[in-house]
């Protein structure tokens, strides 16, 4: 009996030829891995796919939740404001339309978004407007008549645009439709980035289809900037001078679009 379990067996039918000196490793091992071997393989190949998986689900739970507290923060606002500055590019790079919109909410029921857009550089300005001083609702657009509401609804209401929806609905569920802004679909967290001083969360994916990106503060948890495509069309929506929880004068929400209509909307 050899008292070295692991001692070489001199035979050149289990050993290979080494070179001189050095015991080549057994042939048999050489050709075909043992079954630890493979066990052992297998066994990091199936470890790593789950370690990824787990990283994709604990991605996904991460921007799910950041998602959930930006939707928490809108609310359980009792009053937000704020300017939305909106370009648009055309599906060949060249600038498309532009708009800007003044937003005002407080609870319970005063609102009123105030925009006035452009469909190119060269094209005559158009002021929408919707507001409600908590007892009645009402919409008014350039060159039209002031349209008596039921209330305020944003989704259907042919008016602005896709920018004057995101945060609205977000204050307020019962502006829009069934889907809103934390609800996107397949939500990836992307790297941290600041925008405009404000470090922010980017987190990426898509609304009925159409890829998007947000930027929310990392701190407060309101957004600062959404980007988004709508079948080549890439609109940038940028919301600047936001306030939170802030006194509004309620004659902001007591519109009277005769008294301005023959005016242009100080920038």
């Amino acid at each position: 009996m050899r008292s070295n379990p692991f001692a070489l067996v001199g035979s050149q039918s289990v050993l290979g030829s080494g070179a001189a000196g050095v015991p080549a490793f057994p042939v048999h091992i050489m050709q075909r891995p043992s079954f630890v071997t493979i066990l052992t393989l297998s066994t990091m190949t199936l470890a790593a796919g789950v370690l990824n998986s787990a990283a994709q689900v604990v991605e996904a739970q991460t921007a799910e939740a950041l998602l959930q507290r930006m939707e928490a923060t809108y609310a359980g606002a009792r009053s937000y404001s704020d300017t939305i500055f909106v370009r648009f590019r055309n599906p060949d790079g060249a600038e498309g339309a532009r708009a800007e919109c003044r937003f005002w909410f407080a609870r319970p029921g005063l609102f009123r978004l105030d925009g006035e857009s452009r469909r190119a550089e060269d094209a005559p300005p158009k002021r929408e407007v919707m507001w409600s001083d908590g007892e009645s609702a009402r919409s008014w657009a350039t060159a039209s008549a002031v349209t008596l509401r039921g209330k305020i609804q944003l989704a259907g209401s042919k008016m602005f645009g896709t920018y004057a929806y995101h945060i609205p609905t977000l204050l307020e569920r019962s502006y829009g439709g069934p889907r809103r802004l934390h609800e996107l679909s397949v939500p990836v967290l992307g790297e941290e980035e600041s925008f405009e001083g404000v470090n922010c969360y980017r987190i990426r994916g898509s609304w009925q289809g159409d890829p998007y990106e947000i930027w929310i503060g990392k701190d407060d948890f309101l957004v600062r900037k959404i980007t988004a495509s709508y079948s080549g069309y890439a609109m940038e929506e940028i919301h600047r001078e936001i306030k939170l929880n802030q006194d509004i004068p309620k004659v902001v929400f007591q519109f009277a679009p005769e008294n301005e209509a023959g005016t242009r909307r100080r920038r």
